[in-house]
């Protein structure tokens, strides 16, 4: 229908609204009649035929707007891909000489007008646009535009002979991208980015990119940064040269180690910790509070929440300060959070439910992708804790679908694994094998307590034990507690003491954690009530009735919300 009004129409007529339609939604008239071929009598009089037509309103002066999305998607969609990137050169090069400060509005036209001639114009004010958004946690868009902006960058000519640092400028710009996509929560987007950069700067064999490579991550993120259970070994090894170099800036060498320090997390390797800490040093001689800020982060990922509470609560108090203090909102919602996980394993549920809620609320007013989705994760885990198993397990579907979209590579495991949590609590365990196969088979032994457990509750007692052969010793990550407790269940569930005194030494000092674990993403059954089952296993009947009381008071602490 549209089409049959649209050709009663003259071509003049309709090259005009093209040209319209190009430009948006909504445009401004003096913009297109900069653009348009015709003269300015000839825009207006196809504007106004346009209007009289019904195709058009007048929103505001000097202003019009398609009548409805279809007439506009209808005049795109007969236009082919060259006149559409011609008409877009224009209306940018109308836009810059009327409106040169609509960075958005000129980025998105100069990107899609796919002119060498344009590029380097489209990578500036992509760069600018993406700043703009930046500037008003539109973080997602910020991201979108700086990949555009590195698109275009690769599109710009190099005349023979120019001077200048195109591999720098491309360092830069890819470290930009880096940034937004962690903003964004796009952690392994951001991840790849950097090895853009990392590859560009070895391929010419210049450190001085290397170190800018590796030092564009400033952002702290409340994931790990790389796949579970896998180290990138070249990348350490990368990093270990540049530490070695002599005459490192302090700052530069702060932020390597914190880049050193997020490759080897979560394993508790004193040479790791040492790193962190001298990071912190570092940091706190030199004055710069951003720098500060994410040293504390560093240091924070190697101190096990539950056994050095009182430092981590210290060190949350700081980072939560020092983010108020110089507008760093991630910093100071890792700190808050930090915050909040200290106290649960001080015992102070409600302490820990009011800190939680909090940063639930701040990451939502300062549009914290990855934050939320791990708020997401903690009502899940609330749920799970005081037994509320339906519910739980939906929020915990809804956080693993936000992982989905931001793209984690972790996002099906973490759901397999906590829905696991949920059926040990019921006592149905074996109903999740064919989830646990494949989420063996996907990560393999890293999670192999995981598939042990079931299977042993299942009845199958030989692949339940060949498993556990091939497990290894448990990774002390933050998933540690939760695949112990797995471990553990194997163990009793196969009547095994084979390893159980050593399971029961490392998780000993774990007796007053509380129910939450994996920085609150999961729950477990207090781990006092697995050293119990574990003491009655190797016939420490006194131990296990300690064990035992110690549990009831943990659940009931944590099941009464009040």
């Amino acid at each position: 229908m549209l089409r049959r009004r649209l050709g009663r129409l003259p071509d003049a007529v309709v090259s005009v609204l093209r040209l319209a339609a190009v430009a948006g939604r909504e445009c401004g008239v003096e913009v297109l009649v900069g653009a348009a071929d015709a003269g300015e009598d000839a825009v207006l009089d196809a504007l106004e035929a346009g209007l009289v037509a019904g195709l058009l309103v007048e929103p505001g002066p000097g202003r019009v707007r398609f009548a409805h999305a279809l007439v506009r998607d209808t005049l795109l969609a007969d236009l082919s891909r060259l006149r559409a990137a011609r008409m877009h050169g224009r209306i940018g090069q109308s836009l810059e000489r009327l409106a040169p400060d609509d960075v958005s509005g000129l980025a998105h036209h100069l990107v899609r007008a796919a002119s060498s001639a344009t590029a380097a114009k489209a990578v500036d004010y992509c760069v600018r646009a993406a700043d703009l958004a930046d500037r008003r946690f539109a973080h997602d868009t910020a991201a979108a535009l700086l990949v555009e902006a590195v698109a275009c960058f690769e599109r710009t000519p190099v005349p023979p002979g120019a001077a200048g640092d195109r591999d720098g400028e491309r360092v830069e710009l890819l470290g930009r991208l880096v940034r937004a996509q962690v903003r964004a929560g796009a952690v392994m987007a951001a991840r790849e980015t950097r090895g853009r950069a990392i590859e560009c700067a070895v391929g010419m064999g210049r450190e001085s990119l290397l170190i800018s490579a590796f030092t564009a991550w400033t952002e702290p993120s409340p994931w790990q940064t790389r796949p579970y259970g896998a180290v990138d070994r070249p990348v350490v090894a990368l990093l270990e040269r540049l530490l070695e170099r002599p005459g490192l800036e302090p700052a530069v060498r702060c932020r390597l180690l914190g880049a050193y320090a997020a490759e080897l997390s979560d394993a508790r390797i004193p040479r790791v910790r040492a790193a962190a800490r001298e990071a912190v040093a570092l940091a706190e001689g030199l004055g710069d509070p951003e720098l500060r800020a994410a040293a504390l982060v560093t240091l924070l990922r190697e101190l096990d929440p539950d056994l050095e509470g009182p430092e981590r609560a210290g060190l949350g108090r700081e980072l939560e300060r020092l983010g108020a203090a110089h507008e760093l909102p991630a910093h100071r919602w890792f700190g808050r959070f930090t915050r909040a996980t200290a106290a649960a394993a001080a015992g102070d549920a409600a302490g820990a439910r009011g800190l939680l809620g909090e940063a639930a609320e701040f990451s939502r007013s300062y549009r914290m992708p990855e934050a939320s989705a791990v708020s997401d994760c903690v009502t899940a885990t609330l749920a799970h804790v005081e037994g509320r198993p339906a519910e739980a397990e939906r929020l915990y579907a809804r956080a693993a679908e936000a992982m989905a979209r931001q793209g984690s590579p972790h996002a099906q495991g973490y759901l397999s694994v906590a829905v696991a949590t949920l059926r040990a609590s019921e006592g149905q365990l074996a109903r999740t094998l064919p989830a646990a196969r494949e989420t063996y088979e996907r990560y393999g032994p890293a999670v192999g307590d995981l598939l042990a457990v079931v299977l042993a509750e299942a009845g199958e007692a030989d692949e339940a034990r060949a498993v556990l052969e091939r497990c290894g010793p448990l990774r002390p990550d933050y998933f540690f507690r939760v695949f112990g407790t797995f471990r553990a269940m194997t163990l009793v569930a196969l009547g095994e003491r084979r390893g159980a005194p050593e399971l029961y030494a490392e998780l000993l000092p774990y007796r007053d954690a509380p129910p939450p674990a994996a920085g609150f993403t999961l729950a477990t059954r207090p781990v006092a009530h697995t050293l119990g089952e574990l003491a009655v296993l190797l016939g420490r009947e006194s131990e296990a009735a300690a064990h035992f009381e110690a549990a009831a008071r943990i659940t009931a602490r944590w099941r009464d919300p009040a």
